[in-house]
């Protein structure tokens, strides 16, 4: 392992916190801290005082980080982790980039001395809901033992999903440190590494109608990425976050059209739809099922961490925004179903104005 040290030294002085109060500066450690929320965390961080240090595998360089440290490895290696814990008592370690249980295990293996863990965990976890009807969806009411008859762990979503659980239960039966965990649903913001929003975007500065699957009634709370660095931030050392899962997101109610009607808008565009059923939508690929029914409550981050989420309209503006002066994405890639969308957009058409 190559420990690369980018070495900054914030003044040890106090600063004022996002509660006022006055505090010490805390030594945080993010793993994973190169990319989309990664980034929003070291700047979030930062941002209030706190000596960052994110720990990487290298081979991201982002040049818009705030001054920080940076250690080069291999989370997959357990040897690499215990060299970053060794000797150092971190006073919070966030694990940006666990995805399975195997990842946790070594995480607290390695650092038994840090004084707070955070988990990054997800929404997607809902898919083992002790409830029937579960939305909206509450922070308890997730069975992490449960193996339900439709889990097909060969489908990319329900592995994303156990992975994740499994990592929560690691957590739960096995950390000796005060932990706590934070699932956002669908994050959305500048730099979105998924490019999810950004499909849409394209299409609609590409210019003719855009499919909507079943009409783009899908309801759903979306997470501004920095909301969600923002409950990392108050949730940090906070006694009332410690043995606490929260759920962060958008306080609005939205459907898929309400998305791309409010994105529209700031790309200085008139939108035009083709509902299309999402069965022959779906065969030409695309983030068409990826904002699907999900509601999250998060009354609990609210109430227990004074969270405040960004209003959508000014979450979608800023993100827009962005996008139009700073994306750097692959146009071509991006767009490469848009010929067949067009086509079989106006077929359904046709079939429907026959059918009328």
């Amino acid at each position: 392992m190559d420990l690369q040290f980018i070495t900054y030294n914030k003044a040890s002085l106090t600063f004022l916190s996002y509660n006022t109060r006055l505090e010490t500066i805390m030594q945080i450690l993010i793993l994973g801290g190169t990319s989309f929320i990664g980034k929003e965390l070291v700047r979030a961080f930062f941002e209030a005082g706190h000596s960052v240090t994110i720990f990487t595998r290298g081979r991201k360089k982002p040049t818009d980080l705030p001054p920080h440290q940076k250690l080069t490895g291999d989370r997959n290696s357990l040897t690499d982790l215990m060299t970053v814990g060794k000797g150092k008592r971190w006073d919070v370690v966030i694990d940006n980039i666990g995805y399975q249980a195997e990842d946790l295990e070594k995480v607290i293996t390695a650092f038994k001395t840090a004084r707070h863990l955070i988990f990054n965990s997800t929404v997607s976890v809902y898919r083992y809901s002790k409830q029937a009807y579960p939305q909206p969806l509450i922070e308890n009411a997730i069975d992490h033992n449960a193996h339900p008859a439709e889990e097909n762990l060969e489908n990319i979503h329900w592995k994303y999903a156990r992975g994740k659980l499994d990592a929560e239960k690691v957590i739960l039966e096995q950390c000796q440190i005060p932990w706590t965990i934070i699932r956002p649903p669908v994050v959305y913001g500048p730099d979105d590494v998924t490019q999810r929003g950004f499909w849409y975007l394209m299409r609609l500065l590409d210019g003719g109608p855009i499919l909507l699957a079943n009409g783009g009634v899908n309801s759903f709370r979306l997470a501004y990425s920095k909301d969600v660095a923002q409950v990392f931030l108050r949730a940090a050392l906070n006694p009332q976050a410690f043995g606490q899962t929260y759920y962060v997101a958008q306080r609005e109610i939205v459907t898929l059209k309400d998305f791309i009607n409010e994105s529209a808008q700031h790309i200085g565009v008139d939108p035009h739809y083709v509902s299309v059923p999402s069965e022959i939508i779906g065969e030409l690929g695309g983030p068409h099922s990826s904002m699907v029914n999900i509601v999250v409550d998060i009354q609990k981050a609210e109430r227990e961490l004074g969270f405040k989420p960004t209003p959508f309209a000014q979450m979608i503006q800023e993100t827009t925004e962005w996008f139009k002066a700073q994306w750097k994405g692959d146009r071509e890639e991006i767009l490469k179903t848009r010929p067949q969308e067009l086509v079989l957009g106006q077929k359904w058409k046709n079939v429907m104005e026959e059918f009328l």
